[in-house]
């Protein structure tokens, strides 16, 4: 495998060092983790330093994702060979049934306000750097992955505490949830100077920080989820301006654009980096989603079978298209020629020899999403499909040999956007979208209540205990970490918790 670029080899020598501050984090009860200045920041050096600890703190936050997103949508589930006392919290976010003590729903919470505040951190000494241009690199890096870290919470939890510079624990303590529209004017803010001040490209030992362009296509995405006229329409700009300046393009093989060979190739914006060889950067997601018992049968170590795609991935895909054996399998062999007939997700299976190494990167962003959200822009303040819309949806289609859409698919608005939703899945099943596609579009009750009305899974007479009822609008938030009640009384949990 080629040489990891100096980023990611920055990352590994910081990773002693942050493994430490996790530790001294994980009895920490403040609310929010430490996220005031250490003093650590004196020239440009460590500045840098400092920037680099912000994208390595996304492992933790990525380490959970799937968990409070892809899990809780129609891609995947838990396994059902298990007993329903087995994996609680992974099967509670599954049907959800989660509790404010849910220790996903708080790890992640966490992860998120770590990054936040390292974010912060680096924000509030740029003074020591003293090139001016460098200057509205880092604060462009810090930014977007702040407003990175508050999109996502503020879509998955709703309103949410608003951090912007380091605060002491007290400060902390005292904190009150800000509305979502009010997360969303800090988050646009950040994204608006991300996509005004990062530099277009890095050299070639710089690979792996974000870009004009990730900042463009997260921007993009926060104001067609922000959903008024103004912001959909600065979203079409920008996304246009993505599409057509960035020099990203489709690689004209899908399997090409997650070969870990071929890392931060010209379909990739922006990515969560890993890195193979007991270096504390490898990728624990083979083994997660590997199936259980299947030994070195799949993957190194085994697997522990979370994240098991669903039964409609047996008909999602049709015969030709080459995107089904890049994002999963339906069986495997074990030692003994025994075919196990099991769905798992194969995505990011790559080449290590260590449990939890392995290679393979997580894709946050790529030029598929910028062009698909770019239709889905222009079908927004268009009222209706264009030919230029469905000519990007076509361009996603035919790379995976589908042909062009028949016309009568997209005849209206909204046939437009269920064609685009299904592509969607198809495209980036796995990559955590799905889950945020459908609260962008509003139809995550509507598709989830189909899903466990129709899934055997939920509704098994033999497991009773694993049936699912109708969701409501109020479970598509999750609660509040309960440590953050406990520590300030004042913050308000969701309706429902």
């Amino acid at each position: 495998m080629k040489m990891k670029t100096y980023i990611l080899r920055t990352a590994a020598a910081l990773t002693i060092l942050l493994s430490l501050q996790s530790c001294e984090d994980a009895i920490n009860l403040d609310p929010i983790s430490d996220i005031g200045a250490d003093g650590f920041y004196s020239n440009t050096q460590e500045v840098n330093l400092a920037v680099i600890g912000i994208y390595n703190s996304l492992h933790l936050k990525q380490l959970d994702e799937w968990v409070v997103t892809e899990l809780r949508s129609d891609n995947t589930q838990l396994s059902f060979d298990n007993s329903q006392n087995a994996n609680v919290p992974y099967r509670q976010l599954d049907r959800f049934v989660s509790n404010p003590l849910n220790e996903f729903t708080a790890s992640y919470w966490r992860a998120s306000y770590k990054t936040i505040g390292l974010s912060n951190n680096v924000l509030a000494n740029l003074d020591a750097v003293t090139d001016a241009e460098l200057g509205l690199q880092y604060e462009g890096e810090a930014r977007f992955l702040r407003a990175h870290s508050m999109f996502n919470l503020v879509r998955l939890y709703g309103g949410i505490f608003i951090v912007t510079e380091p605060i002491a624990p007290q400060e902390a303590r005292n904190l009150e949830r800000k509305s979502i529209e009010e997360a969303y004017a800090v988050i646009i803010e950040d994204l608006e100077f991300a996509y005004n001040n990062l530099p277009e490209s890095y050299g070639s030992d710089q690979i792996g920080r974000a870009t004009k362009w990730a900042a463009g296509v997260e921007l993009g995405k926060a104001l067609l989820t922000q959903k008024t006229a103004a912001s959909t329409t600065r979203a079409e700009i920008v996304l246009r301006d993505v599409v057509q300046m960035s020099g990203g393009r489709l690689l004209p093989n899908y399997e090409d654009v997650f070969d870990t060979n071929n890392e931060y190739n010209d379909e990739i914006f922006f990515a969560v980096r890993y890195q193979s060889g007991l270096v504390g950067l490898g990728s624990p997601f083979a083994n997660l989603f590997a199936p259980l018992q299947s030994e070195n049968n799949v993957v190194f170590g085994g697997g522990d079978e979370f994240n098991i795609p669903t039964g409609d991935f047996e008909t999602l895909y049709s015969s030709n298209d080459p995107r089904a054996d890049v994002n999963l399998a339906f069986s495997w062999v074990d030692s003994r020629n025994n075919v196990n007939m099991e769905r798992f997700v194969t995505k990011y299976n790559g080449n290590f020899n260590n449990v939890d190494d392995a290679p393979n990167d997580w894709v946050i962003s790529r030029y598929a999403d910028a062009i698909l959200l770019l239709a889905e822009a222009i079908n927004e303040n268009n009222g209706a499909p264009t030919p230029e819309a469905i000519g990007y949806l076509n361009d996603v289609r035919n790379r995976a040999n589908q042909g062009d859409i028949p016309d009568a698919q997209v005849d209206s608005f909204f046939d437009f956007k269920l064609a685009l939703e299904e592509e969607r899945r198809k495209e980036f099943a796995f990559e955590n979208h799905r889950w945020f596609d459908l609260l962008r579009t509003n139809r995550a009750v509507t598709v989830m209540n189909n899903h466990f009305a129709t899934d055997f899974q939920y509704n098994d007479p033999d497991q009773p205990f694993f049936n699912t009822p109708p969701i409501q609008p109020f479970q598509t938030l999750l609660p509040i970490p309960q440590y953050e009640i406990d520590l300030n009384p004042s913050v308000a949990q969701n309706v429902g918790y």
